[in-house]
């Protein structure tokens, strides 16, 4: 199960069912598990509830996100809530790798992982959740299809929601080899 986390979107992604991209907002009901996105996108969005929004760039902050009711949440709670989510949308999957903004420091990453205890449904197995680099994910996708180039310097640009990143790599098989 592949789960990747963006400031705009929200996407799950499991072999062999389509990605399911979603607007990064939760809603929370009093009568059943929250839902992701808006309502033109998740039908299941069929009654009102708490909307949550802005959450992903409150992880770790220790300042809550004040709902509209006044109730605090916690920037990485409502994230692992919203990744459950998104989980139970394609049905779940194991083990689980989840992509986190590549400019995410350490102690954001570690807010999201000590979130991620809370909630054994992303831990199948016991096995927690790998946390990795968005860069890393989309390069690891491209090298399994279509492929990398076998050398040289692939530019990697993310046009994210909140900013626009550049990754460099540099393939050392082409350096090796004298090319």
């Amino acid at each position: 199960l592949g789960l990747s986390v963006g400031m705009t979107n929200l996407v799950a992604a499991r072999m062999g069912r389509a990605p399911i991209m979603r607007r990064s907002v939760l809603t929370l009901f009093s009568d059943r598990a929250p839902e992701d996105g808006v309502p033109s996108e998740n039908p299941n969005l069929n009654q009102p509830g708490l909307v949550l929004s802005g959450f992903v760039e409150r992880v770790g902050d220790p300042v809550p996100l004040v709902a509209a009711d006044g109730s605090p949440h916690r920037g990485e709670l409502v994230l692992v809530e919203a990744l459950d989510a998104m989980a139970r949308t394609v049905g779940g999957g194991a083990p689980v790798a989840i992509a986190v903004p590549a400019h995410w420091g350490p102690a954001t990453v570690g807010a999201l992982r000590g979130a991620l205890r809370a909630k054994p449904s992303l831990a199948p197995n016991g096995v927690p959740a790998a946390l990795i680099p968005d860069s890393a994910a989309a390069l690891a996708a491209l090298q399994a299809a279509p492929g990398l180039p076998s050398g040289g310097v692939v530019a990697l640009v993310d046009l994210g929601g909140s900013g626009t990143s550049i990754t460099l790599v540099r393939n050392e098989q082409y350096w090796d080899a004298g090319k």
